[in-house]
């Protein structure tokens, strides 16, 4: 059995669980938990970005009654196109705008990508470890991983929210509407 609900409600939800991430890594009582509650943050952040992208630019989409655009974001839907693709593609394809990743929102949000890479695909080496009675051969690096702090968890939530304002402002809403949509969308509260 489907059930539907408002198409935000998905998206306020997991910020939800992104800022529940983010105060656990401030509250931590030591290092460990920050550094596990601020990876979780990391990839909570990427995440709750991409299930707005798709719920928001598909409602988009169907509100601009544009078919070849329903085709088009329809299948890149169903072959599951990467997050990457998608926001070097959509904002161009559906609102006319490149998102610029170089600089302000869009830099700040592929960091937290990259460092959402690098604790998820850690990169091995061919380096061989030898101990007293044993060796462990092809060691991964998981530096980037172990220098997560809760600063971290609180950028990658910053990055999130400052991404999806930045695509809500390509799409030419205004400052007020912008932000009663990032209320609406994000559950952030209006300045």
């Amino acid at each position: 059995m489907s059930t539907f609900s408002s198409p935000n409600r998905v998206v306020w939800d997991y910020f939800h669980s992104l800022r529940l991430i983010v105060q656990a890594a401030k509250t931590a009582p030591g290092p460990d938990i920050a550094r596990q509650q601020s990876a979780l943050a990391l990839i909570m952040s990427v995440t709750v970005v991409e299930v707005f992208f798709n719920i928001w630019f598909r409602i988009r989409v169907e509100e601009s009654a544009n078919l070849a655009h329903r085709e088009s974001l329809l299948k890149d839907l169903s072959s599951r196109k990467t997050i990457e693709s998608k926001l070097n593609n959509w904002p161009n394809r559906y609102l006319g705008k490149t998102l610029d990743l170089t600089t302000g929102a869009g830099a700040a949000f592929a960091e937290i990508k990259r460092k959402r890479n690098a604790i998820v695909h850690f990169t091995s080496s061919h380096e061989t470890q030898i101990f007293d009675s044993f060796a462990i051969h092809g060691l991964a690096d998981t530096s980037e991983y172990d220098s997560l702090t809760a600063e971290d968890a609180s950028s990658a939530l910053q990055a999130a929210q400052a991404l999806i304002s930045k695509i809500l402002e390509l799409a030419g809403l205004t400052p007020s509407q912008v932000s009663s949509a990032m209320h609406a969308w994000t559950g952030q509260i209006p300045t």
